[in-house]
């Protein structure tokens, strides 16, 4: 009982909105309400900093990422918008969102760099490259970067800044999301919006 207090609690004190067809949430980072994993070690850390969740690594070949579960009703049709602000885009910087999660050797993501995104899948630790799609992102510093992922039916729709970049049919499996960034870089979340349709 007072752990369903705690989330509709919890659910108020993010920027909600409900209309006869959706509901909607909005993570701002202000807190960890929605209580993404943190971490602090020497090479690499992940926490709330300033109203962003920042995703920073020291290292070259690591891959970092921090998840949560979202209040979303999985069977339905929704979109989750991650909106990202990046200190360096380039052709070799890959970063991006996650999902399908159940641990950390078993995972989905859609990751980008300035000229493509893939689709990835991780299972047993090993990871196998799903697709493979051109974008246009342009290069530089200081950018925000909107990508969207939104199931409908059987069909998840993924788009980089309102461009479409792939659409794949894949069953989700997990209402447990992430963002990620790889090697030596720095990845600031500044927005998770949640869109649940009701039909």
């Amino acid at each position: 009982m007072m752990r369903t207090i705690t989330f509709f609690v919890f659910l108020f004190s993010l920027v909600f909105a409900h209309a006869q067809d959706k509901r909607v949430v909005i993570e701002k980072f202000e807190n960890n309400d929605l209580r993404w994993d943190e971490f602090f070690e020497k090479e690499y850390t992940g926490s709330v900093q300033d109203g962003f969740f920042v995703l920073q690594s020291k290292k070259e070949g690591t891959v970092l990422h921090s998840v949560t579960e979202l209040p979303l009703d999985t069977e339905q049709s929704f979109k989750i918008t991650f909106t990202f602000m990046l200190p360096k885009i380039d052709d070799k910087f890959f970063f991006g969102i996650i999902f399908n999660y159940q641990d950390e050797s078993n995972y989905s993501n859609f990751l980008v760099s300035e000229k493509r995104c893939k689709i990835g899948n991780i299972a047993g630790g090993k990871n196998s490259l799903s697709r493979q799609n051109p974008i246009v992102l342009k290069s530089g510093k200081n950018r925000e970067v909107v990508i969207e992922m939104e199931k409908k039916g059987d069909k998840l729709f993924f788009s980089v800044d309102n461009m479409e970049a792939a659409i794949i049919t894949k069953k989700i499996i997990s209402n447990t999301f992430g963002f990620q960034v790889e090697d030596a870089n720095i990845l600031k979340v500044k927005e998770v919006t949640m869109e649940q349709y009701n039909k």
